[in-house]
């Protein structure tokens, strides 16, 4: 079985913010994970740890400015809005007739939904410690590795798929003036354009079957029966039978819109490296007006990956194909119950096309594809969600979604009476039983007994204070079982020197 090989750094303490811009008012727990399997960081992201590259952070929830709390959709049961449906039937419209919409300004620069999406996780606004991770000795690491790994554990089969979201919050001093503008006659007349049309249908209606000589009373009783046959609900459409009107081939649309999903240690990933560096470099330079980053920044960042584990799980770029040009790349985690979104990021000339929200619509629509093979993978991840930010609140637009209570690792729905503990709190304990606790807890016999890897062998770490003089090390070991759980503590080795 494959083990996970972890340093701990402890906390890092008063950083700056990328979200309310305060200079050291950051703080977070990390590690660095030379390797992870996909198990243990399931287990990690479910107490409230994200990665970046290979570092691991965890914020401190109750301390930090922006407090993150992890959030994650029901992709099965998930359903789409208004406002999904138009982001799908435009970007259709533009592969079917190569055009723009001249009137459309959604997602244009300066608007609140796309300057949102691209943030599918936060650690872009983390700063790693300085620290460089210790090397790892090849007889260390082969230590890891000791037999098959369990062929009872359900495992997706490699894959290759061809194929965020976008809120406004709008600042209550503006609300206030658009709720107080005055109603001109030109905006009278826009929000009365569809009541007219469908008038002028009736109408029509009327004076062709007066034409065919029925009676008043007759064409009264037929408009009652046709009113009362298409009140009647039909089914809702699928986020996958919207997806399937995307034009085919066969349609001849003027673009054409293919998504490859690759794992970013495969060789076709590597073909194509350049292409997603390129488009990176472009996003960061447009977007967050950041200085472009070398490749070696942006391997470190979103391409290497700590993640090892069975087929089919890992870390993977999908791969927004238009015609022959890259538009977009979404980094995302298979794990064994859920798929995680890592990044996203696109060419800010398609930005028109709300493609961040369009990706969360895809990446949903592929956690149910999978579930359809793998029962386990049900939901989708989308990183953090913070609320005192309001840039970040597009997140709670994808329903149902379930916030991780800081103090109990419990799921909670994202409604308003957790809305209003947050309104109320920034940092909030979100679970209402007092007397409810970790289920994942450690106790000081669970510290004893966390495993430690040091020279070419491993041991409890009990063991390892027989060996060594490391009294002083005790307070920072008993931290770190607590951050990542009983459960990882004891099967995770924690790199010793």
């Amino acid at each position: 079985m494959s083990f996970s090989v972890v340093e701990f750094y402890g906390q890092n303490s008063r950083y700056a913010c990328g979200y309310c811009k305060q200079s050291n008012s950051c703080y977070s727990n990390g590690m660095w994970a030379h390797r992870l399997t996909c198990q243990d960081y399931q287990e990690l992201i479910d107490r409230g740890w994200r990665r970046s590259g290979c570092y691991c952070y965890k914020p401190v929830m109750d301390v930090t400015c922006c407090p993150s709390y992890t959030i994650k959709c029901d992709a099965l049961n998930f359903s789409l809005n208004k406002s999904h449906k138009k982001i799908l039937k435009r970007l259709h419209k533009f592969l079917r007739d190569g055009k723009r919409d001249p009137t459309d300004t959604t997602g244009a620069l300066g608007t609140s939904e796309e300057d949102s999406t691209e943030d599918n996780e936060s650690f872009e606004h983390m700063e790693v410690p300085s620290m460089e991770p210790h090397p790892v000795d090849q007889d260390v690491m082969d230590v890891m590795e000791l037999g098959e790994a369990n062929p009872k554990h359900d495992r997706p089969s490699e894959h290759t798929v061809e194929s965020e979201s976008g809120g406004s919050n709008v600042p209550k001093h503006a609300a206030s003036a658009i709720e107080n503008f005055p109603k001109h006659s030109t905006e009278s007349n826009i929000t009365n354009q569809p009541k007219k049309a469908k008038l002028m249908r009736i109408e029509r209606k009327r004076e062709k079957l007066q034409k065919k000589g029925l009676s008043d009373a007759e064409i009264e009783n037929m408009m009652k029966s046709s009113k009362g046959s298409s009140s009647s609900k039909s089914p809702k459409k699928t986020l996958e039978e919207f997806l399937a009107e995307c034009p085919q081939e066969s349609d001849k649309p003027a673009h054409r819109l293919k998504i490859v999903t690759l794992p970013t240690a495969g060789a076709k990933f590597k073909e194509s490296l350049h292409d997603s560096y390129a488009l990176y470099r472009k996003y960061q330079t447009a977007i967050h007006n950041d200085p472009p980053g070398a490749i070696e920044e942006y391997l470190d960042f979103l391409v290497k990956s700590p993640l090892k584990g069975a087929q089919g799980y890992g870390s993977f770029h999908q791969q927004y194909w238009l015609d022959d040009r890259l538009i977009a790349v979404g980094v995302i985690d298979v794990l064994p119950n859920c798929v995680s979104s890592v990044y996203f990021f696109y060419d800010p000339e398609f930005k028109f096309l709300s493609l961040g929200t369009y990706s969360s619509l895809r990446e949903i629509a592929y956690t149910r594809s999978l579930h359809s093979k793998y029962p386990n993978i049900k939901s989708y991840y989308m990183g953090f969600y913070i609320h005192s930010c309001p840039k970040m609140r597009y997140k709670s637009n994808l329903q149902p979604s379930y916030l991780l209570c800081p103090e109990t690792y419990t799921w909670h729905p994202l409604d308003k009476t957790v809305l209003a503990k947050l309104d109320a709190h920034k940092y909030s304990r979100l679970n209402d039983d007092a007397e409810a606790q970790d289920a994942n807890h450690t106790t000081e016999q669970d510290v004893k007994e966390t495993l430690v890897l040091t020279g070419r062998s491993y041991t409890t770490y009990a063991e390892y204070l027989t060996m060594v003089d490391a009294d002083e090390d005790v307070p920072s070991m008993a931290e770190y079982a607590r951050l990542v759980g009983k459960s990882c503590a004891k099967k995770m080795m924690l790199y010793k020197i």
